[in-house]
């Protein structure tokens, strides 16, 4: 599936012309993150749809080692 990408355009002052793609890099870095945050949402909302299916101990053992995934996976960075 590809992927649809909408495009935005910002008028940019004179003054900042020649900063132009260093503002445009930090753009989109923004909007990446906006992007993995929303994917992040949509992941966490479909997995508690069956959280109440679990038990309290269920949830809490879930959440250590969600934790200790996601520190691992920082490591790596």
């Amino acid at each position: 599936m590809a992927l649809k990408k909408a495009m935005v355009v910002i008028p940019l002052p004179k003054e900042l012309e020649a900063e132009k793609l260093e503002i445009e890099r930090k753009l989109c870095k923004i909007v990446e993150l906006e992007a993995k945050k929303k994917m992040l949402v949509n992941f966490f909302d479909e997995l508690m749809k069956g959280a109440k299916q679990l038990s309290e101990g269920e949830v809490i053992e879930f959440s250590k080692k969600f934790k200790k995934a996601g520190s691992d996976e920082l490591k790596l960075i």
